[in-house]
């Protein structure tokens, strides 16, 4: 996955999520995949993105 794909995402839950203790449980669980699929992944830039 790119970075783009990961913005995408992000947007998407940010948009779609409306309560922020679903919007952080959501956010966390899919960071756990991106880190296993992407060494890069940084979980801090989701959590912005995401609106957290």
């Amino acid at each position: 996955m790119t970075r783009k794909d990961f913005k995408e995402i992000a947007d998407s839950v940010r948009r779609e999520v409306v309560a922020d203790d679903e919007r952080k449980a959501l956010a966390d669980a899919m960071c756990t995949y991106f880190k296993s699929v992407n060494s890069r992944f940084d979980r801090d830039r989701f959590f912005a993105a995401c609106g957290l």
